[in-house]
């Protein structure tokens, strides 16, 4: 009887034993299930460390008593216990691996969201970049424009200060315009009767003044000394031409082309002796009886070589012999 006993505890004891290895290995293949929920899996941990060493105790209590029988039967109960524990917590698996398939799609989506989201800060960044590029390209071509708009506001005062010149010398040639005006309508004024009778011709032009004296007038026939009629007009002439400012005066001679006499061949040799000593009287009168500046006043003989009329009649013969004052800018 008592071996059957020990036999029959001893096939208990194999069966707890595999039952124990069958736990132990359904533990084993559901254990990375149940880490994740930790606090479950570590209570479960703890009561199969426990069922360990209730079954390892109670294998050492069969191989010295006989009569742990009682005690094994507690031992399946529990075990049964245990096995119905441990079908609850396969359903909590199960559960949480459902959870945990849910939380991994929504992971995926994330993923892919992050994904997308990646691509839009990289398509991002590359516009950024090109607006960058663009931004330096734009501040390279300000500062192109900045300077062409520095150089062109240097021209522009430039422009300016020429305009302001030129403005300061038009005022001024406008005064002297304003002043050769008064200068000619002064001399029509007080030659009007010489003018009436053609012996005075006076013409303005933009910038100068001629007034041409018929040889009658100033001096008598083949002679340089001026006559009193003569002085008469110059008086006149000069009592104006004093009031002439930053002007050049010249006295033109203009003979006929009738040959010098031979009884005054010695003192004129040629029509050019003659037309310039008629000139060099009249600048002379200008300086000594007038007052005017000699550095303004000039004498020039152009002898028969100016006609202003044809030689072949005695009327134009009579306006060739003329004696010309041209007021006039300065020569510089």
């Amino acid at each position: 009887m008592k071996t059957v006993a020990g036999i029959v505890l001893a096939v208990l004891l194999v069966a707890a034993i595999i039952f124990g290895f069958v736990i132990h290995g359904k533990y084993s293949d559901t254990r990375d299930a149940l880490l994740i929920s930790e606090k479950n899996s570590s209570e479960l941990n703890e009561k199969v460390t426990l069922l360990t060493e209730e079954v390892s105790s109670l294998s050492e209590k069969l191989r010295e008593r006989e009569g742990v029988l009682t005690e094994l039967e507690k031992a399946q109960t529990r075990i049964s216990e245990l096995e119905g524990a441990l079908k609850g917590k396969d359903g909590r698996v199960a559960e949480l691996q459902e959870e945990l398939s849910l939380v991994k799609g929504d992971l995926e989506k994330e993923r892919k969201a992050e994904e997308a989201l990646r691509a839009e800060l990289n398509a991002k960044k590359t516009v950024v970049a090109e607006l960058q590029e663009e931004l330096r390209d734009s501040e390279s071509r300000i500062l192109a424009l900045e300077q062409e708009n520095a150089r062109q506001k240097d021209q522009v005062d430039e422009l300016r200060d020429q305009l302001s010149a030129l403005e300061g010398e038009k005022t001024s040639v406008e005064s002297k315009v304003d002043r050769l005006q008064t200068t000619y309508e002064a001399l029509i004024s007080d030659l009007k009767e010489q003018i009436e009778k053609r012996e005075v011709t006076i013409e303005s032009f933009e910038k100068m003044i001629s007034v041409s004296f018929v040889d009658r007038i100033l001096f008598d026939f083949g002679k340089e000394t001026i006559t009193p009629d003569g002085r008469e007009v110059l008086e006149k002439v000069g009592g104006i031409l004093k009031e002439v400012q930053d002007r050049q005066i010249r006295v033109i001679g203009h003979t006929d082309d009738v040959p010098i006499l031979p009884e005054y061949r010695y003192r004129f040799p040629s029509n050019w002796e003659l037309s310039a000593a008629r000139a060099a009287a009249v600048v002379r009168h200008f300086e000594r009886e007038t007052g005017l500046d000699p550095r303004n006043l000039e004498a020039v003989g152009r002898s028969f070589y100016y006609p202003v009329a044809s030689n072949e009649t005695a009327d134009g013969r009579s306006q060739n012999r003329r004696v010309e004052i041209i007021i006039a800018p300065k020569f510089k």
